[in-house]
Formats: C-alpha cells, sequence, structure tokens
C-alpha cells in the first residue's frame, strides 16, 4: 500500500505516492525526473547518490523515501547558482 510523502526538493514543495519498501533515490529518479542523482554500487560505498537532507549528506540509496517527510532535500540540480551557473561545489 503506497503513502502519500511530502517534503521540499530544490526549494520546491512535492507530494508522491512511495510504497514502505522504497528508496529515496528511486523517488528522486522516478517520479520526481531528478536524473543527477546516480545509483552507483547501491550499498552507500561509492557515494554517486549523496543528497542533502536537512543540511546533511546521505546516502539516497539507503535512505527510505518515507523518512523524507517533512524533510528538506537538495540534490545536485538544486545547487546551481544565479543564471544556472554552476555551484563551487559542482564545479
Amino acid at each position: 500500500m503506497n503513502v502519500a510523502c511530502t517534503f521540499t526538493v530544490n526549494a520546491a514543495e512535492v507530494t508522491v505516492e512511495v510504497a514502505p519498501h522504497q528508496r529515496l533515490i528511486d523517488v528522486l529518479r522516478g517520479p520526481l525526473g531528478l536524473l543527477g542523482t546516480k545509483e552507483g554500487c547501491g550499498n552507500g560505498e561509492c557515494g554517486a547518490c549523496t543528497v542533502i537532507v536537512d543540511g546533511r549528506a546521505v546516502n539516497a540509496c539507503l535512505f527510505p523515501a518515507l523518512e523524507a517527510e517533512g524533510r528538506e532535500i537538495t540534490t545536485i540540480e538544486g545547487l546551481l547558482g544565479p543564471g544556472g551557473a554552476l555551484s563551487p561545489l559542482q564545479q
């Protein structure tokens, strides 16, 4: 049974239907279409899936999507500077 989950991604509030076992990376890349977050190893070793959740870096491949409820998430797409310029982190 899916559950509605509301959170903020890159300064925009979103609500998505999430399965209890679903990972944050699957929600970001699937229904939200944010393809900048990549799955490399799938077990938290490589860091390709790193996103910022409430100011802390987490592995989206290990983070349960339902735990995103009410939180603020920033993906690589959310780091763009004024006019679409790359942020220092992206550079």
